[in-house]
């Protein structure tokens, strides 16, 4: 996914799509749609009947329709487990192969990023999807064909071995299982985000491929052409009204923001590209690659101060305490205001790991004091409190922790639920 980022195209992926879906609906489709299908009352019934002036002859006629449907339709295999309510969501019909495209372009991809945006704390849907749109769309695209690519191959094998239904349905299910799977990465990748978000929106994503199939039923996925046009237009870097850019022009941005960092490493003084460049896989939760670019910048520059920040942050987390202070040591000889005074904190919660309370109440105290509605330090400050036998005034710091969760602005609010949550049963 990371290298989608920097390397894709949307006009390989929509092409990748067309010709995987192709070939799944061709292997796959065909066979589920002859089986699976709910078959229609004028398959059976024709209604030329209605123009014979004898009714008996056309009561008679209707009868053995209804009785040839009836049995039809009773001795067609059901879907296990839901029956037929699975049309109510997905549909076999292997004529509309361009669906995939149309689908994750128009509904899906725009409604993840509307679902990241609400719980993923990441700022408003209008400027995510500006943002954003075109890294997800190509993740999203490549991702499908990834998933259904082997599916659809394995369904000309079991064609040629003329397999039942329950293994094409197995199939089908299995392709989708691993698109989801594909696209909790993407989210990871492009958001940085946590595990537990990332299967939630994938979760409930999935709703807005059944919506848009529905939509589709009454209107023609071609009636979307203008819209379609307006994305290619913005897509390729284009503006409407020489006030909205294309949401290609961000992605390109941020690919040629990467190879000018990755060419900037070439220079054997420069230290700054490799953080720069490991803020970007940490944003990403690539950690390993972070670190990496972190160590060589301080092989260049051992006292750089936001590889030491960010090294230390690293260790922490890793439980190697001790690594972690001697980073935060080096980050407040130069600037004990470094990222808005965040190094107090980040020194007060390694002391507070490691049992020194002391040292952990005067750092989360001088942070506190100088960022009195950091709701994360205040939860902190309280812990140590609450440690050292200070209980009422453990509890006011709490307490202040989740007045400020609670009148901070919204797009902060959500960042701060977590530590606010944890406050409250502290008091």
């Amino acid at each position: 996914m990371s290298d989608l980022m920097d390397k894709g195209s949307w006009t390989f992926a929509v092409v990748a799509v067309l010709v995987v879906s192709i070939g799944f609906y061709v292997s796959v489709n065909t066979v589920l749609d002859a089986s699976y299908r709910i078959p229609g009352f004028s398959e059976f019934y024709d209604y030329s009947y209605r123009e014979i002036e004898d009714p008996a002859q056309e009561r008679a006629a209707a009868e053995r329709a209804t009785a040839e449907y009836e049995r039809a339709n009773s001795a067609r295999p059901r879907i296990p487990l839901i029956g037929d309510r699975f049309f109510s969501f997905f549909s076999f019909d292997p004529y509309k192969f361009y669906h995939p495209v149309l689908l994750l372009s128009i509904f899906y991809v725009p409604s993840a990023i509307l679902l990241m945006s609400i719980f993923g704390s990441l700022g408003s849907f209008g400027l995510i999807i500006r943002r954003d749109y075109g890294t997800l769309a190509i993740c999203t695209l490549s991702a499908w064909a990834a998933a259904h690519l082997p599916f659809a191959v394995l369904g000309f094998a079991f064609s040629f071995l003329n397999a039942g239904p329950p293994v094409f349905l197995a199939l089908w299910v299995a392709s989708s299982v691993l698109f989801g799977v594909f696209m909790v990465f993407a989210l990871r990748t492009v958001f940085g985000a946590h595990y537990g978000v990332a299967v939630l929106v994938v979760a409930l994503s999935w709703l807005s491929l059944s919506a848009g199939m529905y939509i589709f039923q009454y209107v023609s996925p071609w009636m979307f052409s203008p819209f379609l046009i307006m994305m290619v237009v913005l897509h390729f870097g284009g503006y409407l009204g020489g006030e909205v850019r294309g949401f290609g022009n961000a992605m390109r941005q941020k690919q040629n923001l990467k190879r000018f960092l990755q060419n900037a490493t070439v220079n054997p003084k420069d230290a700054d590209a490799h953080v720069q460049l490991a803020l970007i896989y940490l944003q990403r939760r690539q950690e390993e690659k972070a670190i990496e670019h972190l160590k060589k910048a301080l092989e260049i520059d051992e006292v750089e101060i936001d590889a030491n920040y960010e090294m230390g942050r690293i260790e922490r987390t890793k439980g190697n305490l001790q690594k972690a202070l001697d980073h935060f040591a080096v980050v407040l000889e130069q600037n004990d205001k470094h990222a808005l005074s965040e190094v107090w904190r980040e020194v007060g919660e390694t002391y507070f790991t490691a049992g020194m309370l002391d040292q952990a109440h005067d750092a989360l105290e001088k942070f506190t004091i100088r960022r009195s509605a950091d709701v994360e330090g205040l939860y902190y400050f309280g812990k140590v409190l609450k440690a050292q036998g200070k209980t009422d005034q453990a509890r006011e710091i709490f307490q202040q922790a989740v007045q400020s969760a609670n009148s901070s602005p919204d797009f902060s609010r959500r960042g701060t639920k977590h530590w606010s949550r944890l406050a409250q049963k502290e008091i």
